[in-house]
């Protein structure tokens, strides 16, 4: 029969073994699969102390404070090996159930904190020294029962979890990383059946689990790169510096998300269907993804490795700069194409567009509509006089005077060489056609008292104001009298008139 000495000399060496390999994971700490890691071992770490302090207690009092020191880890270790597992599986599990989990198993170790006090734990303790092993003879109260069905369905959880991710991985790599992995986590599992049928009664049988268990993870660490840097830095590339990436299976379950995605799509973790089938229709589609005030492009590829097709792969790309820069250009390219470069109006194409909204609006706001036909008087004479660059500065100085007359929300067109139309809503109908010819007539005269040419720069004009009822062909009519009222005063004002 093994000796208290030898069992001792067990525990001291996975103790060590334990505390080097918190060490190593603590200093390569990068993610959150090490951060599981440590988690478990800095757990059974704290067990592996407390079961040492049992060994050592020669009283009730010492060995049940030794008990609670080691359930301080204990109660912990299942819980963190399946965190560390789901992390290792690439699974994502809500937030809200971790912290469940770990509420219950704070309220188990309450429970074993109170341990002497109540039956819900331990039953009838009694302490004894068994050929020379300290032992606390007790039943199991329902609080134990619960604690042990909680550790099988995180063992065959986890474990289930590793069989399927080591049989789909095509790395081989990562397949002896998982396997070695899962060798460690199997031996825990074995050692633990053995303490649970109490097949060796003064020794907890796991403690040597944790040793050879903690063996095999250095192989993991050390052999196979459990904490490389390859991973971490693909792991950085997806996860921090790329788009959304969601991957399914031929089936059609998402089986990976990055955090990027996650981020966009919040709903991933619980309904990731949806978004499949979101992004899906916008491929179909040829859309784009609006998400807030971003844009983003999906696109879609087959997941291939040796000619085998293993999925599909959705990447969602932002593009919110390239749209914006399109919209921009096309803004502008429509500002060229509307506006007359000479005098900075819009121009025909750009008159029949906003004429047509102007007119629309004074029918739906139910009031008056002001039109005013413009020519320039005299054109041919300056060009034929004084040349052409003198003609176009003509034009552009009767733009500055028409600028000027322009009255609040009215705007200005060149419709033609030498022809101009200005619209507007009006308040009211009477006198304001006259209004506006008298403000015109103003503008001019001070505009050229201002000017040092050998001409002057002079137009007619034909301001009308009506009521619009809407009925078709209505604008034209009504430009139609403008320019009758305009060809009016040509004939009086024009003397250069063809």
């Amino acid at each position: 029969m093994v000796s208290l000495q030898t069992v001792l000399v067990i525990q001291y060496l996975c103790i060590i073994g334990l505390y080097v390999e918190c060490w190593i994971v603590l200093k390569r700490w990068r993610t959150t699969l090490h951060s599981y890691l440590f988690f478990a071992s800095a757990a059974t770490l704290i067990n592996s102390i407390g079961y040492l302090l049992e060994l050592k207690a020669e009283t009730e009092e010492a060995y049940i404070t030794a008990l609670q020191l080691s359930y301080a880890g204990r109660v912990w270790v299942a819980f963190a090996m399946f965190l560390f597992t789901l992390e290792l599986c690439k699974v994502h599990l809500p937030h809200l159930i971790i912290t469940i989990l770990a509420l219950i198993h704070l309220a188990i170790y309450g429970v074993i904190l109170s341990l002497k006090d109540h039956a819900l734990y331990y039953t009838d303790m009694h302490f004894t020294l068994e050929d020379g092993f300290p032992r606390l003879i007790h039943g199991n109260g329902p609080v134990h029962q619960l604690l042990i069905f909680i550790q099988i369905i995180y063992i065959l959880a986890g474990y289930g979890l590793l069989i399927r991710t080591r049989r789909r991985e095509k790395r081989t790599l990562v397949r002896k990383r998982l396997s070695i992995v899962m060798a460690a986590i199997l031996v825990e599992i074995v050692f633990y059946i053995i303490q649970t049928i109490h097949f060796i009664k003064v020794y907890d049988v796991t403690m040597p689990g944790f040793l050879i268990s903690t063996l095999l993870m250095y192989i993991a660490i050390f052999r196979y790169d459990l904490l490389g840097a390859r991973d971490i830095a693909r792991d950085f590339m997806i996860d921090r510096l790329s788009e959304g990436i969601i991957a399914i299976d031929n089936e059609g379950e998402v089986q990976y998300f990055n955090e990027p995605a996650r981020n966009l799509y919040p709903v991933l973790t619980e309904k990731p269907e949806t978004v499949v089938a979101e992004i899906m229709n916008a491929i179909s589609r040829g859309e784009t993804v609006e998400i807030g005030e971003r844009i983003y492009t999906p696109e879609e590829n087959d997941l291939l490795y040796q000619g085998e097709s293993f999925g599909r792969l959705y990447v969602l790309t932002d593009s919110t700069e390239h749209y914006k820069r399109l919209k921009n250009e096309k803004k502008m390219l429509r500002q060229e194409l509307l506006t007359d470069p000479v005098t900075g109006f819009y121009n025909r194409k750009g008159m029949e567009y906003y004429s047509e909204k102007m007119y629309e609006e004074a029918v739906r706001e139910d009031v008056p509509l002001f039109i005013c036909v413009a020519d320039m008087n005299g054109l041919k004479y300056i060009n034929d006089n004084f040349g052409h660059e003198l003609g176009d500065r003509a034009l552009k100085e009767l733009a500055l005077i028409i600028r000027d007359s322009l009255f609040e929300g009215d705007m200005a067109f060149r419709t033609g060489g030498d022809e101009f139309l200005i619209i507007g809503k009006r308040k009211v109908i009477n006198g304001s056609a006259e209004e506006f010819g008298s403000h015109m007539e103003k503008v001019i005269k001070e505009h050229n008292s201002a000017l040092d040419l050998p001409y002057q720069v002079d137009m007619s004009f034909g301001p009308v104001v009506a009521k619009p009822d809407g009925h078709e062909g209505e604008l034209q009519e009504l430009i139609k009298k403008s320019d009758a009222v305009m060809y009016e005063m040509k004939k009086n004002r024009d003397p250069f008139r063809r």
